[in-house]
């Protein structure tokens, strides 16, 4: 291992609940990279701000090690760690000026006057706020970004050697938030500094994460970059959580080579796919076995009530998202309930709410999971905790 990379072995948290004890994290083991943006993605009470907190020190393992190297940092206490953290609400001193807000823990450490000045002016220069540090205000004077910038300045003026993220952009509007995950990534490539990054927003960690771990239920779902997390997801609950992604139920009919061959639950008609490995995401894959097909919005079409089509429906909302248009269509002859969502470069001409289409699949763009799933797209011997 890399002398300077984070390791959770079998990390294990546990917190005292009124009846039992509530398992926060149920055995976390993987590696962060020297340098790494690593962002922690998951839904509330997955567990990510927990293991950011066991990382910080503010919260002690119930069991399993955290490593920096070869060092062992378990049990050292947080003062001890050399981690800077910036929290949600940014935790500035609104009776210091931004000057003394920075240089808060240089003031700590007990640094000189002259490496105070030449530390905090360097470090809000990289921040892109050298025009606020001349004026000198209270930071509640400032905007919501900029504050954001000096609760990352007084994290990063001490150099940290692990820079703690705890959905930083949580509090800012959506055009801000936008511009600010760009300033995160380019001062943390600047700074090299392994940095976690945890946040249930799937675009600002798709964004900004060099890799990201998509967290359910105190465990890790799956590790990759934001490609592979989005085009190759490596079960339905991963698939469900990053962007959306529309689930058949079918049977397994046949199998020659890469070709299968389906019968769909919902209307029992009869396709065949060619799938690739690598979208194949169960191993039971046995004639007359059950599965579920995955299929992105952008990975199917909309057309016409009259052509040809595997499912009838009637469109509920048409969406323009700008780049696209996204439709919500009620499949007809099915299950009460059941829509999808269909995904357009451009609207389809003389198609408005409250008509009928055809929808079908761009068939080689499929995935294949597992079928023992509920209703949420986890596996059915998950908890819900």
């Amino acid at each position: 291992m890399s002398p300077y990379n984070i390791a959770y072995k079998n990390v294990v948290k546990k917190f005292a609940g009124k009846q039992e004890q509530v398992v926060a994290l149920k055995g976390v083991s993987f590696e962060i990279k020297q340098g790494e943006l690593f962002c922690l993605l998951g839904p509330s009470g997955c567990g990510k701000t927990t293991l950011l907190r066991i990382t910080a020190g503010l919260e002690k393992l119930t069991s399993g090690r955290i490593l920096y190297g070869e060092k062992d940092i378990t049990s050292i206490p947080p003062f001890r760690r050399n981690i800077g953290m910036v929290f949600q609400s940014f935790a500035l001193y609104p009776h210091l000026n931004v000057f003394e807000n920075v240089a808060y823990g240089l003031r700590v450490r007990k640094q000189p006057e002259e490496v105070v000045k030449k530390k905090v002016t360097a470090i809000m220069e990289l921040v892109g706020l050298p025009d606020v540090l001349r004026r000198n205000p209270s930071p509640t004077a400032l905007s919501g970004g900029q504050q954001q910038r000096i609760a990352i300045a007084r994290a990063l003026v001490y150099d940290p050697e692990i820079l703690l993220l705890d959905e930083p952009l949580a509090s800012l509007d959506a055009k801000l938030r936008r511009h600010m995950r760009a300033e995160i990534r380019r001062i943390q490539k600047a700074t090299n500094i392994t940095t976690i990054y945890v946040t249930h927003d799937q675009e600002e960690a798709m964004a900004i994460g060099d890799r990201l771990a998509i967290m359910n239920n105190g465990l890790v779902e799956q590790i990759g970059i934001s490609d592979e997390i989005y085009h190759q997801p490596g079960n339905v609950f991963v698939a469900n959580f990053i962007g959306k992604m529309n689930f058949f139920p079918a049977e397994l009919m046949e199998i020659q080579g890469n070709n299968y061959q389906f019968k769909l639950d919902y209307n029992q008609k009869i396709i065949d796919l060619y799938l690739q490995k690598e979208r194949i995401k169960t191993s039971d894959l046995k004639k007359n076995n059950k599965i579920i097909l995955g299929a992105r919005p952008e990975n199917m079409t909309i057309l016409l009530k009259d052509e040809e089509s595997i499912f009838k429906g009637r469109v509920q909302v048409i969406q323009n998202l700008g780049k696209i248009v996204r439709y919500e269509v009620s499949l007809l002859q099915v299950e009460k309930g059941k829509s999808i969502e269909v995904d357009r470069e451009r609207a389809l001409p003389g198609v408005k709410e409250g008509d009928e289409v055809g929808i079908n699949f761009k068939k080689d763009d499929l995935l294949l999971f597992p079928s023992n799933i509920n209703r949420e797209g986890r596996y059915k011997d998950d908890s819900d905790g």
